[in-house]
């Protein structure tokens, strides 16, 4: 996100090459965590209400006064999920990071997940809108184009830095239920470092596989989640690590990589988490999973 928040930002406004935001944005995202999202809570619900703004504009500008360009490129509809299926996928567990601590948890967790889809589906409206009618898939560019220079680089820069706190406090927050000398914001801020050095030293053309990357680490993990807490009902609490499903999991990932040579109508997301999902039922009922509930229980 550092990566592509640069490059939007160094297409609105040249101040020396995209790696100078990297860092500009790095230090506003270590300057997020060290303040606390709480204090800066007043300027995060602006940026989000000038985003909204903007993304209206934005709206307006694509589809006045475009016609349909012939499509081009080879990426097949499978393909097109996949890298779709990858983003949100990769929210849930953030989601959680955040709504555990909510007075009502379920309450919560359903208005994020409803409006993370509504918004979702108008950002990817919007960007395949662009593609349509302008022939241009670089946002900033059309942003730039339309006259919203100053406007558009505060509001790529805001967005970027709240999202990437997101991520990068989730890290920290994940790093607590890893080892009880590991602190959340500390660890944040060296999750920060290291993603702005990747940002810099990375090409924003791997950011692909990246994706692909997200989706077989997090398809099989979210598979075991489903199979575990809500069908098998296993409460596995009690326990540092699951070595079963830790292998699982390990299996789930090799069957994506698998997947990823085979051209699928779904792409390789639902098919992984489906084979994920019977195998640990599978293991559970080998492993006499039933019984061991019922002697816990």
């Amino acid at each position: 996100m550092i990566d592509s928040g640069a490059s939007a930002a160094g297409a609105v406004v040249n101040i020396g090459g995209e790696w100078v935001w990297c860092f500009i944005i790095g230090a506003l995202i270590t300057l997020w965590i060290l303040v606390g999202s709480k204090t800066l809570n007043r300027l995060n619900a602006v940026a989000m209400a000038a985003l909204f703004v903007v993304t209206i504009l934005l709206c307006a500008v694509i589809l006045k006064g475009h016609s349909p360009v012939k499509p081009r490129g080879s990426l097949g509809f499978g393909a097109a999920v996949e890298l779709s299926v990858a983003m949100p996928l990769s929210w849930l567990p953030l989601i959680s990071d955040y709504t555990r601590t909510a007075a009502k948890p379920k309450a919560a967790t359903s208005v994020s997940v409803v409006v993370y889809f509504l918004t979702s589906s108008w950002m990817y409206s919007i960007g395949m809108s662009a593609a349509v009618f302008t022939g241009e898939s670089d946002i900033a560019k059309i942003m730039k184009a339309a006259g919203l220079g100053a406007a558009a680089l505060l509001i790529i820069v805001f967005s970027t830095v709240t999202t990437t706190f997101l991520d990068v406090y989730s890290a920290g927050v994940s790093s607590e239920s890893i080892s009880d000398k590991l602190k959340a914001k500390p660890f944040s801020v060296g999750v920060c470092v290291i993603g702005t050095l990747f940002a810099v030293l990375i090409p924003v053309t791997k950011f692909e596989d990246f994706l692909y990357l997200i989706g077989s680490v997090f398809a099989p993990m979210i598979a075991i989640l489903i199979a575990d807490y809500f069908v098998l009902k296993k409460d596995s609490s009690a326990k540092s690590a699951d070595i079963s499903n830790l292998i699982i999991w390990a299996a789930g990932f090799v069957i994506y990589r698998l997947f990823m040579k085979i051209e699928t109508p779904v792409g390789s997301t639902l098919p992984v988490m489906l084979l994920t999902f019977l195998i640990c039922a599978l293991v559970y009922q080998i492993t006499g999973g039933k019984k061991n509930a019922k002697a816990h229980t």
